[in-house]
């Protein structure tokens, strides 16, 4: 027997590939806007510039690591066969409320990240 998640789960699911895919390229965009700046010769410029290169590069690799959980799970709900043990219906609980967790937490990194960077370009361009 296969553990069916809910509709709202599976939901879920299309919702972070999706976000994903829209922050992998909101990244791109930012860092294509940093690099206007990369021929100015303000010194401060540029060290607000490493900073928010510093910080993008941490969100690529949290955004890797939720997209990687992701697909782990998806990969666990559809393949991993559950044999009406409560321990692992548990752990796939578990697991996605884990996930939802990270994404929240990442929103807000990136939220924050968003305004701080918005201010710098909009000061700056």
């Amino acid at each position: 027997m296969q553990i069916l998640e809910t509709p709202p789960q599976q939901a879920e699911h299309f919702e972070w590939l999706n976000a994903i895919e829209f922050y992998t390229n909101y990244l791109e965009i930012v860092e294509e806007r940093m690099d206007l700046f990369s021929d100015r010769k303000s010194k401060s410029q540029q060290l607000q510039v490493d900073y928010f290169r510093e910080q993008l590069c941490q969100l690529r690799e949290e955004l890797s690591t939720l997209s990687q959980w992701v697909g782990e799970h998806i990969e666990e709900i559809q393949y991993v066969p559950v044999e009406e043990n409560r321990l692992e219906m548990d752990m796939q609980f578990i697991h996605h409320s884990g996930l939802r967790d990270g994404f929240d937490r990442f929103e807000n990194l990136v939220n924050a990240f968003r305004n701080q960077f918005n201010d710098f370009y909009v000061k700056n361009l």
